[in-house]
């Protein structure tokens, strides 16, 4: 495979014919213009005015464009990623701080005489925007709506994941299944109603997400060891 030694940008335009190749370093890939499909990972993704895109090294991918197009697109040399602790696929919102990120970058790129010590600068500050923003869409899902029906293919989709590889994916990351870290999430939830309202234990069930109270009375006590009348009457007496 290619290396890289040193950081540096390139102005890419893409076309509109499928390539799909894997080398030894990275990229950091910024939008200037038009829309760029990527499959990564297992993921289908679109590159466009919205997002950006890291992409580690040793990744297989492939790529196309339909549009006139224009990217900033840095080759990132491996020991820059072990350094940073990022070893994955990063598609992220591009919000204000990396349209001002990019900036900098489009005019350190546009120096006649490029500094490589600058361009790394700038890479570091990138990573710890990575680092310090990313979350994973359908973990923050399933904070926002774990009192509702989720479907894996609904947080499959949120992480451009198939449904198969999503559940092993979240299993890897989380250290639990999708579902018990849902049902973790409910009890969390039903906790907190016990403690903080005088709801009925099946009006607390509804608002967490199950329909039955006994669905809930028999997560609580299987995570809990205890219901959640006792649950109650534990955090009055306290």
């Amino acid at each position: 495979m290619r290396q890289v030694n040193s950081s540096f940008a390139e102005k890419v335009c893409f076309i509109d014919i499928k390539h799909t190749h894997i080398h030894a370093f990275g990229h950091l890939i910024l939008p200037l213009r038009g829309t760029l499909n990527l499959q990564a990972s297992q993921k289908s993704i679109i590159v466009d005015q919205q997002h950006i895109l890291l992409l580690p090294p040793a990744c297989e991918h492939s790529y196309y464009a339909k549009e006139r197009n224009e990217f900033l697109v840095f080759f990132i040399p491996r020991n820059m990623f072990s350094h940073n602790g990022v070893d994955e696929v990063k598609h992220l919102e591009f919000d204000e701080r990396w349209r001002a990120l990019r900036f900098l970058m489009l005019s350190e790129c546009q120096n006649k005489q490029t500094n490589t010590a600058a361009i790394n600068q700038l890479l570091y500050y990138s990573f710890q925007l990575i680092q310090q923003n990313h979350k994973y869409p359908s973990i923050r899902y399933l904070h926002e709506n774990y009192h509702t029906g989720i479907s894996l293919e609904t947080l499959a989709l949120l992480e451009h994941y198939h449904v198969g590889y999503y559940s092993q994916w979240f299993q890897k990351k989380m250290g639990v299944s999708v579902q018990i870290y849902l049902q973790k999430l409910r009890i969390e939830g039903a906790k907190q109603l016990l403690r903080e309202t005088n709801y009925t234990i099946l009006e607390i069930a509804q608002e967490v997400g199950y329909e039955h109270q006994a669905s809930l009375t028999r997560i609580f006590k299987q995570f809990e060891g205890i219901t959640p009348s006792v649950y109650r009457s534990n955090s009055i007496n306290k």
